[in-house]
C-alpha cells in the first residue's frame, strides 16, 4: 500500500511538471497579446524535464535502495555524484548554443573616421585605429550559472526522493512494530486466559466434589451446569470479544451452580437488567471476581452473602461484587490469588488507562467496583 502511495505521489508531481510549460505559455499569452503559442518552446522544456525524469528513475529504483535497504553509503555517494555529473553534462550538451556567435563586423571603406558605427572599423586608413581581427566564436564556460542550477536541482530532487522513501519506510516500520506488539499482546492475553480456565475449573470441581457426599442428585445437576460452563469457555473463551448477553448467561449458570452447594445461611443475589444492550466485552473477565467472592466470602458457620450487580450505562459497564468478609487466613488469599492478579493484568492490556478497578476492604465486607468500556 505504501509503495503504491509513494509512486502515485511521484506520478502526480511529474504530471504537474510536464503541464507547467503549457500553463506558463498560456499565462504569458494572457498578459502579452504579442506572444504566440509555440510548441517548440514547450518541446524544449519537455526535453529538459525528460532528463530529470531519467535521473529520478535511476536514483529511485537503483541508487536509493542501496542507501535505505543495503546501507551502502559510500557506494551510493559515488554513484549519486557520477549520476549528477552525467546529468549536468547532458543538460549542457542540450543547450541551444554551445558557443556564443559573434556577428562578423562590416567594413566601412567609404568612412575614414567613422564614430557612429556599432563596431570599430577593422580596416582604416589610419594605422593607429586598426584593431586585431575578432574571433567569430567564443566558447561558453563549462560550469556557469545554468550548471549551478542543474547541480542544486539534482541534489534537491534526490533529497526529495530519499525523504519520501524514508517517510514511507518509517510508516512501514511503525506498522510492523504495532503488529508485533499486537501479536505479543494477544499471546499474553491468551496465556492469561489459559491460566484462568484451569483455576476456574479447579474451584468448580472442588464444589462438585463437596456435593457428591452431601447430595448426589444435586451433584449430578451440578455436572450438567458445569457442562454448560465448559461449552461457553471452549467456544467463547478464545474469542477476542463476546456478546454481553452471553457473558451474563454464563454468570447466571455459574451462580446457579454455586447456589447448589450452600444452605439457607448464604444469601446470593444477581442483579442484571432484563434487557441488555447489543454490546460486546472480553470473555471470562467478570467471573474471576464472582469466583473469589464465593471462595473467600462464604462460611458454613455464620451467615454470609454474595451480591452481584451488573449495569450497562451507555458505552460503559458498571460491575460490582460485594461479599461478606471472613477471618484470616482465608482472607489473605484474596489479594494474591492467581485469578485476581491475572484479571488485573488483563485489564491493563485490554483497557490501558480506560478502566477503573476499586477494591474496598472493610471489617466485615469485601467490595469490588469495576468500570470498563463496552464495544458496539
Amino acid at each position: 500500500m505504501n509503495y503504491r502511495k509513494e509512486h502515485i505521489i511521484y506520478t502526480l508531481l511529474w504530471i504537474v511538471l510536464y503541464l507547467s510549460p503549457v500553463m506558463s505559455m498560456y499565462m504569458r499569452m494572457s498578459t502579452n497579446p504579442h506572444i504566440d503559442f509555440s510548441w517548440d518552446d514547450i518541446f524544449n522544456a519537455w526535453k529538459f524535464n525528460t532528463v530529470w525524469v531519467v535521473l529520478f528513475a535511476i536514483h529511485n529504483f537503483l541508487l536509493a535502495p542501496l542507501l535505505i535497504l543495503k546501507r551502502r553509503t559510500w557506494l551510493y555517494t559515488g554513484l549519486a555524484v557520477s549520476l549528477l555529473a552525467v546529468t549536468m553534462c547532458t543538460l549542457y550538451a542540450m543547450r541551444p548554443d554551445h558557443h556564443k556567435h559573434i556577428p562578423k563586423p562590416v567594413p566601412h571603406t567609404e568612412c575614414v573616421e567613422c564614430t557612429g558605427c556599432d563596431y570599430d572599423r577593422p580596416y582604416s586608413n589610419n594605422p593607429e585605429r586598426r584593431k586585431p581581427e575578432m574571433r567569430l566564436f567564443s566558447p561558453m564556460p563549462l560550469f556557469g550559472p545554468g550548471e549551478m542550477v542543474a547541480v542544486f536541482g539534482g541534489l534537491l530532487l534526490m533529497g526529495m526522493n530519499l525523504g519520501v522513501k524514508l517517510y514511507f519506510r518509517s510508516q512501514e516500520a511503525t506498522k510492523a512494530l504495532a503488529q508485533i506488539e499486537k501479536l505479543a499482546l494477544e499471546r499474553q492475553l491468551q496465556y492469561l486466559k489459559y491460566q484462568v480456565n484451569p483455576h476456574f475449573f479447579m474451584n468448580t470441581l472442588n464444589n462438585i466434589h463437596a456435593l457428591v457426599d452431601i447430595d448426589p442428585e444435586r451433584a449430578k445437576t451440578s455436572i450438567v451446569e458445569l457442562s454448560k460452563l465448559m461449552r461457553y469457555v471452549l467456544y467463547e473463551g478464545n474469542n477476542r470479544l463476546t456478546p454481553l448477553s452471553r457473558e451474563v448467561q454464563f454468570l447466571r449458570n455459574y451462580v446457579q451452580l454455586m447456589s447448589m452447594r450452600y444452605t439457607g445461611n448464604v444469601s446470593i443475589s444477581l442483579d442484571v437488567p432484563e434487557v441488555l444492550p447489543d454490546s460486546m466485552l472480553p470473555p471470562l473477565l467478570l467471573v474471576i471476581f464472582v469466583e473469589n467472592a464465593f471462595k473467600h466470602g462464604i462460611s458454613y458457620r455464620t451467615k454470609s452473602f454474595v451480591e452481584i450487580s451488573l449495569q450497562p450505562h451507555g458505552d460503559r459497564l458498571l460491575f460490582s461484587c460485594r461479599n461478606s468478609r471472613q477471618q484470616k487466613p482465608q482472607d489473605e488469599n484474596m489479594k494474591g490469588g492467581v485469578g485476581l492478579s491475572n484479571v488485573r493484568r488483563r485489564l491493563d492490556l485490554l483497557f490501558p488507562g480506560n478502566y477503573t478497578l476499586d477494591i474496598k476492604e472493610q471489617e466485615d465486607t469485601y467490595t469490588v467496583h469495576l468500570d470498563i468500556p463496552l464495544t458496539n
